[in-house]
């Protein structure tokens, strides 16, 4: 029988590694804002973005957006949001750390 976690991973789409390094820190940013709980929901969403195909730097918004809609508190997704294109900002400008 096959392990359907392998099967997940080659599907997956080739990401580029500046989009990988900037989903980490999103991924952290929601964490930090949801708490631990949002591990599970940052893996959903992630999988859920994985499968709409907009995984290239232009599709990284689309990825903000899925992740600050889970957030239902108004301030902390504004605040989340505003951090997170910040980070994407820095995307633009050519500067990842």
């Amino acid at each position: 029988m096959s392990n359907p976690a392998i099967q997940t991973r080659h599907a997956q789409p080739n990401l580029l590694p500046v989009v990988r390094r900037v989903i980490e820190q999103l991924n952290q940013l929601f964490i930090d804002h949801f708490g631990l709980l949002g591990k599970g929901l940052v893996d959903d969403v992630f999988n859920q973005w994985l499968r709409a195909g907009k995984t290239g730097p232009s599709g990284l918004r689309h990825y903000v957006y899925a992740l600050g809609v889970q957030l239902e508190e108004p301030a902390v997704r504004n605040d989340f949001t505003e951090r997170a294109e910040r980070l994407l900002l820095h995307l633009q400008s050519g500067y990842v750390s």
